[in-house]
């Protein structure tokens, strides 16, 4: 170390002690909203997560800090909606992508085109879920921080137990799902309820309807669920039920009541996202004996297409900061952000994750990349309108009215696809 006079060190140390007192405060951090449907409290895996990368950005820097305001899923849309149109939108915001398009129609998000760099072309190839998906009007309107496929559940000690095999098709799941049934629990269940946006009731019909050749939407946004494709997939449905294979009570269960099924051992195969199956494993009655494998399809060796979505980080449309906005949103979807979701069970965005020297490192790698894989092989996505949700209670209902009331599942699913076309605008 370089030493000096004694008179010089005093010189310097007290132009630095005037300089210190006469020196302007340092500024504080600014704030930035982040509103999105994760809590940031309890042991959820997700939660855990997001903590830990919101706090790293916090410690990152000083000039902004990131506060998050927790939405429940099925009211946050609304919330947001509401806020912005007032003024009080937050900077950055969690947006899913079937509800996207909802979001750039009511214009509660800002375009991040200004945002990118010019490396951007190549960083877009590194994501599983192509940001291509969330350009509108040309225009790139969120960047996905996940990826997520729908996936068969299921319980390898009761399968084991029963001398059973893991379904490959839908007739399998069928028999498969009649003998696990009992009085206390049922082999095959999911929320097919109007509650939580119907979620429950779209994301397990949609990879069955696609895979017997449905298309959801028409050119025009009309829906086609009432096709050939759809009655296959409803008749389905109530031969399930008629097999003792899934009892009628699914009508009166959301997506949330089916997980809780699955957690307390009276749901013992379902079809959920790969993103909920870390809060899944989080119970005495399942833990590493719930498994997954891709959803059985209608004929032997051919899987149901694996539905993609994701979770997106959106720029607010209120937002003063979107400089800040954007640093967060990059320091989300960085390596070490991503690890932090993988942890969690959440599968990562970023391809370049699967590479890095830690990955394979995590007790869930393995199941993490069989995943990806099956969205690799066979995934698929179709554009959702701004109403989407409408459609998915719409066809909740047909569901109850099928498989309860005994409707003809034609009948049923044209009486849903009226109510939904009739509210396009």
């Amino acid at each position: 170390m370089k030493t000096c006079k004694r008179r010089t060190c005093l010189q310097l140390g007290a132009g630095a002690l005037a300089a210190g007192m006469f020196a302007a405060p340092a500024r504080a951090a600014r704030p930035l909203k982040f509103w999105t449907f994760l809590a940031t409290q309890g042991t959820d895996p997700r939660s855990v997560a997001l903590r830990e990368v919101v706090e790293g950005f916090n410690r990152s820097q000083s000039q902004w800090e990131v506060a998050v305001e927790s939405i429940n899923f099925a009211r946050f849309d609304n919330v947001v909606i509401q806020a912005t149109a007032a003024g009080q939108g937050p900077d950055m915001l969690n947006v899913y992508t079937d509800q996207l398009p909802m979001h750039v129609a009511a214009a509660t998000v800002a375009p991040l085109d200004a945002q990118l760099g010019a490396g951007w072309a190549a960083e877009a190839k590194d994501f599983a879920v192509s940001p291509d998906f969330m350009r509108f009007g040309g225009k790139l309107m969120a960047v996905p921080w996940e990826a997520r496929v729908w996936l068969l559940w299921y319980r390898q000690d009761l399968l084991a137990a029963a001398g059973l095999s893991v379904p490959k098709t839908l007739d399998e799941l069928k028999s498969v799902a009649a003998k696990l049934s009992s009085d206390t629990a049922m082999g095959f269940g999911f929320g097919a309820s109007t509650g939580a946006l119907g979620a429950g009731a779209i994301e397990a019909f949609v990879p069955i309807f696609w895979g017997a050749g449905g298309t959801l939407f028409d050119a025009q946004g009309k829906t086609l669920i009432n096709s050939d494709a759809g009655v296959k997939t409803m008749t389905w449905l109530r031969e399930m039920v008629a097999a003792n294979a899934m009892k009628k009570t699914v009508v009166g269960m959301s997506v949330e009541d089916a997980l809780t099924s699955v957690k307390a051992g009276t749901i013992d195969m379902t079809v959920m996202g790969s993103f909920r199956v870390g809060a899944a494993r989080a119970a005495a009655a399942t833990g590493d004996k719930l498994l997954t494998a891709p959803v059985p399809g209608w004929s032997a060796g051919k899987p149901s297409p694996a539905r993609v979505a994701s979770q997106t980080l959106a720029l607010g449309a209120n937002s003063k900061h979107p400089d800040g906005a954007w640093a967060f949103i990059q320091y989300y979807l960085r390596p070490e952000s991503q690890m932090a979701f993988a942890r969690a069970g959440v599968m990562p965005s970023r391809l370049s994750t699967y590479n890095l020297p830690d990955f394979d490192k995590l007790p869930n790698a393995a199941e993490l990349r069989q995943w990806a894989a099956y969205l690799h092989e066979n995934g698929k996505m179709e554009a959702t309108p701004k109403d989407f949700s409408m459609l998915s209670e719409a066809l909740a209902t047909a569901i109850q009215r099928t498989v309860v009331q005994g409707m003809d599942p034609r009948q049923a699913l044209d009486e849903a696809a009226r109510a939904y076309n009739s509210r396009q605008r």
